[in-house]
């Protein structure tokens, strides 16, 4: 684009314009009119200048694609061309008719320049703001997936750690604590990933219509201004700092809690290593009492089975089953809310509905901590000296009708665990006797379908 730069008397002096015969007051007053529009134009595009530089600079600028800062480098240098060229339309010393006459067909000249400047110049700010803060959302919610998946890795592995470590071990209440705050963290993280698609989405068509009415030549310098500062561009920008800051945020309480799950599970591990090296000591020592295990067969007494026999269960109220841990796929539906989850075909749709009312009270999903157990997976969790886990073949986990669910619910008297105490079993889904506060193995957050065998 050619500017046209024009110093005081120097139009005439080359021959740029050619006087006309004109009345000298009113040429004289033409021109100090055309100085003060001149003053007025350079105002509004140095601020627009000020902004663009600004953009550049600012973490959406240093983020934005290679392109767009190329194409905002050059609107500014076209800018700053037509900033100088208003500069110098000044009154003349002389105050003469032909100088008058020369700046007022300069001036008419820049007037017709600056629109088509200010819209490229503020079209090019606007792509590098969307096109980095396109990139920097994009970052933050891969940064915020990846700490949420290894969170949940975390829980799953802390769970069997859990499971499988002895009712009265060192620091398994403050496990218990680390895995139950992890999902309302994984709830959060979820809820904003799906926030920050919508923003985006929001900013994209924003930055369209902002686009499309910077580029239009009949818009005037104060439509422009107006609309550059709508409300809706201004809440569209306000949203995706939200986001961008609350990703921040939730990833690094994500990281943190991630680090403490590992940390607890770590020491509960170390304890019952401990504790199973003490106890085998003991069983190897000839002055030790053996009447905990059956040195015939290795298998256990009732009160210590080492496994539970084909066809029985050490519980009354627990039924052994072939099929218990064996289920095919097709017999099994992933839980909605809860990826990786899976419980019985037949019943993962009442659990979806009991899912969908907890979340009008509360506002988050259900979190969803185990659900359907291979017998495989029983077999790792299953720990002889803690009732915490059934064994093999026992357990309503194997059946796919049992879940164990975080957040409030896994505490006893706590606003969530109440709630679906009063309203669970209208979706077919009941609290078994056996997990009750007085209950041979109490656990609020045990929970299993009215279709469930047994009571475990």
């Amino acid at each position: 684009m050619t500017s046209l730069v024009v110093a005081a008397g120097s139009a005439y002096a080359f021959d740029i314009f050619e006087p006309e015969a004109t009345n000298p007051s009113s040429a004289a007053g033409g021109a100090q009119a055309a100085i003060a529009e001149s003053v007025s134009l350079q105002t509004a595009l140095t601020a627009d200048l000020d902004d663009a530089q600004a953009v550049l600079k600012s973490p959406d600028g240093k983020a934005a694609a290679k392109s767009a800062r190329r194409a905002l480098s050059t609107a500014i240098e076209d800018a700053e061309r037509v900033v100088t060229s208003l500069k110098s339309v000044t009154t003349s010393p002389s105050d003469t008719e032909a100088e008058a006459t020369a700046l007022l067909e300069a001036s008419d000249a820049l007037a017709d320049d600056v629109p088509a400047v200010t819209a490229a110049l503020r079209e090019a700010t606007g792509a590098v703001v969307a096109s980095g803060r396109q990139a920097r959302l994009a970052r933050a919610v891969s940064g915020l997936e990846k700490a949420r998946d290894a969170l949940k890795t975390a829980v799953v592995e802390g769970e069997q750690v859990h499971a499988n470590s002895a009712a009265d071990a060192v620091g398994r209440d403050a496990l218990r604590a680390a895995l139950d705050d992890a999902g309302d963290l994984t709830a959060q993280a979820d809820k904003l990933i799906a926030r920050a698609a919508e923003v985006q989405t929001a900013a994209d068509t924003q930055t369209a219509a902002e686009t499309q009415a910077d580029a239009s030549p009949a818009a005037t310098a104060q439509a422009r201004t107006a609309q550059a500062g709508s409300a809706e561009a201004g809440a569209a920008s306000e949203a995706s700092a939200d986001v961008l800051s609350d990703a921040g945020r939730l990833t690094k309480a994500l990281t943190e809690a991630t680090a403490g799950i590992k940390e607890a599970a770590a020491a509960v591990s170390a304890e019952t290593a401990d504790d199973a090296a003490e106890a085998e000591a003991d069983t190897t020592d000839p002055g030790a009492d053996d009447t905990g295990t059956d040195p015939g067969d290795g298998t256990g007494t009732a009160d210590h089975p080492e496994t539970a026999p084909a066809g029985t269960c050490p519980e009354p109220d627990q039924v052994w089953s072939a099929e218990n841990g064996h289920l095919s796929s097709s017999e099994l539906a992933q839980i909605p809310f809860a990826s990786g989850h899976y419980v019985r075909s037949d019943v993962v749709g009442a659990l979806a509905e009991l899912n969908a009312a907890y979340a009008a009270e509360f506002g988050v999903n259900m979190t969803i901590n185990s659900s359907y157990r291979t017998y495989a997976e029983q077999e790792a969790l299953y720990d002889p000296s803690s009732k915490t886990a059934a064994p093999p073949g026992c357990s309503n986990h194997g059946t796919g009708l049992a879940i164990d669910i975080g957040g409030g619910v896994a505490a006893f008297g706590s606003a969530q665990y109440d709630w679906l105490k009063a309203n669970a079993e209208a979706y077919g889904w009941v609290h078994p006797p056996f997990a009750e506060p007085s209950g041979r193995n109490p656990e609020p957050w045990h929970w299993q379908s009215v279709k469930a065998p047994n009571s475990y």
